[in-house]
């Protein structure tokens, strides 16, 4: 379980942000990886309700589902 951050009180800096995103979006490829990988539909479907949320809360970033999507694809030779 990741450990808690104290946030100051004039607010996170970007980079902070930027950190605490990469970590949440890093744990639900993980997540996601880990539910195709033992055959849990229902973990796998967590995961991509997870991305779905967080594509929608940034429009502007890249988004989720299509890293979890792209997972899914063959390597290319």
């Amino acid at each position: 379980m990741p450990a808690l951050a104290l946030i100051p009180s004039d607010g996170p800096s970007e980079q902070e942000l930027a950190e605490a995103e990469a970590t949440v979006r890093a744990g639900i490829v993980a997540d996601y990886v880990l539910a195709v990988r033992t055959r849990d539909l229902l973990g796998q479907l967590a995961a991509e309700y997870l991305a779905k949320q967080i594509d929608q809360s940034t429009v502007d970033g890249p988004r989720l589902l299509d890293e979890l999507a792209g997972l899914n694809l063959p390597a290319a030779a």
